[in-house]
């Protein structure tokens, strides 16, 4: 059988942000800790006959210990209508629960062998398919179900952490002393959503490529959707003319731009002369799609709705303009924003986005989306989690095309900002030369579980982190700082320009209009 597009798509990005950013690394906080070890106190079997209020246990098996995880026991269970939920109990538990988010329209478990590492560390694992059945990755199966749709929009994520505790208690004796949430893209608002509605539950949350502002996010794919986009070859053009130009702004060309802020990169230097037109350049048409998609999106009035992308090649990784098949096939911000007009906001398969305009239709895209299904999180929860002393940690790309690292940027700082002093509780990183939750030519690899775990439980606030590049066989080829925003790593001029030390995590200068 022929693998669904879509489904390939969905697939690889949660690989990419489950397995690659999130993996963990020997470190204290995760380490081992005998002392604290917990162990079953019933079979795994056992938990197959455990009934539970809510939710009903499918089933229960031991796993055998492998190369890359410990021996564990596999739950699987539902919680009405469709929330199908993955509980993984490791044999020696450290009484800690990490709840990983999922990606896109969801409709699957997100695979948690992408997060052996943590279930070594001895955190149970537990995730959802987002409240609703659907193989293909795709939004058809929200048309015209509402219940479906308010589990995705948010309730799925108090649905699957009820019931990973209640496995959780079922099997240990006791529930999770310390619990996290993960995730990135839709995983990432879901991890705003986990603060902002189920604060009692999560001690600490990590949201990756997020977004605050769901219905301004639907905007900018709804009219990157619209456009038509420049070859894959005209973009890598783009792209490599836009590093020989502000690549060494950081003080070392190395194929990453780590200070987006100083670069100013026109596009018209890559415009086609009159009467060429060939993979060394782009068109007046092409040009001014690429600019759109950098603009910001606006209302009529000069109302923010959405902030532009940041630097990136929008057809490689998870962008705005890859295809999602052959040449030809609708890309990627056309299927997400359509999707989400028709199955969701407008109830019509047939609803063609081409008649969207933001003046006239945002207020109806806000009206469903957060009026009747509120899928953005609110600030003022987000600030009492804050103020609580429970623990934020956001990261993005700042070469991510599919959602605006610029946008988390800024709804951040407006959070952090109502805060107050609770602002000291959460954390930012804008990795450079990262893509949609992961790969690019930057250091996408980072620890940030064991960074919340030393925050949470040892007090160890986050601040300048490790990253690395990674290749295909496990290799690392370099390592950078990840530093907390405003901060990028700029070579000092001396030493290994493959090793973190040689940086140092500096504030950009600011730059004139």
């Amino acid at each position: 059988m022929q693998r669904h597009p879509c489904r390939a798509i969905r697939t690889r990005v949660a690989a990419v942000a489950l397995g690659l950013v999130l993996t963990v690394s020997a470190g204290r906080a995760a380490d081992i800790d005998q002392r604290a070890a917990r162990v079953p106190v019933i079979s795994c079997s056992s938990i197959a006959q455990v009934v539970m209020s809510e939710a009903v246990i499918t089933s229960a098996a031991d796993v055998p210990a492998s190369a890359s995880a410990p021996a564990y026991c596999r739950v699987l269970a539902t919680v009405a209508p469709e929330t199908d939920v993955e509980v993984r109990l490791p044999a020696i538990w450290q009484a800690r629960l990490l709840h990983i988010g999922g990606a896109g329209f969801d409709g699957t478990i997100p695979n948690l062998n992408d997060n052996s590492a943590q279930l070594q560390q001895g955190y149970a694992l537990a995730a959802s398919n987002g409240g609703h059945r659907d193989p293909t990755g795709g939004p058809t199966r929200l048309l015209n179900e509402p219940t479906l749709i308010q589990d995705y929009a948010y309730a799925s994520i108090g649905k699957t952490v009820m019931a990973a505790k209640a496995v959780i208690r079922a099997y240990y004796g006791n529930p999770p002393r310390y619990s996290y949430f993960a995730g990135c893209s839709n995983g990432g608002r879901g991890a705003f959503n986990a603060a902002a509605r189920y604060a009692d539950e999560y001690d600490g949350v990590i949201a990756g490529a997020p977004s605050l502002t769901t219905s301004g996010v639907i905007s900018g794919w709804v009219r990157a959707g619209l456009l038509t986009p420049p070859s894959a070859e005209k973009m890598a053009s783009m792209y490599r003319a836009e590093l020989a130009q502000c690549d060494a702004t950081d003080g070392l060309a190395d194929g990453v731009i780590s200070n987006p802020r100083a670069c100013r990169f026109d596009l018209a230097t890559v415009a086609c002369p009159a009467g060429v037109n060939n993979d060394s350049c782009l068109t007046k048409t092409e040009v001014a799609a690429v600019n759109t998609i950098r603009s910001d999106v606006k209302l009529a009035n000069g109302q923010l709705v959405y902030s532009g992308f940041g630097i990136g090649n929008p057809a490689t990784g998870f962008g705005m303009f890859q295809p999602l098949g052959p040449p030809g096939s609708p890309t990627i911000a056309s299927f997400v924003g359509t999707g989400f007009l028709r199955y969701i906001v407008y109830s019509d398969p047939a609803y063609d986005p081409a008649a969207y305009d933001v003046d006239r239709d945002l207020r109806t895209v806000v009206k469903v989306i957060e009026g009747v299904y509120d899928m953005s999180a609110d600030t003022q929860p987000l600030v009492k989690y804050l103020r609580s002393g429970k623990k934020m940690i956001v990261w993005h790309g700042t070469e991510d095309t599919a959602s605006s690292h610029l946008d988390t940027i800024r709804t951040y700082e407006m959070l952090t900002e109502a805060a107050g002093k609770g602002a000291g509780n959460a954390r930012l990183y804008t990795p450079p030369g990262v893509l949609h939750c992961g790969r690019g030519p930057g250091a996408d690899h980072f620890d940030l579980v064991s960074a919340m775990t030393s925050w949470v439980e040892n007090g160890s606030a986050p601040g300048t982190l490790s990253a690395a590049k990674v290749n295909a066989s496990g290799s690392v080829v370099f390592t950078r700082p990840l530093c907390e925003y405003p901060r990028y790593p700029r070579y000092v001029g001396s030493g290994d320009p493959n090793d973190a030390s040689s940086f140092q995590c500096v504030r950009p200068k600011p730059q004139k209009p």
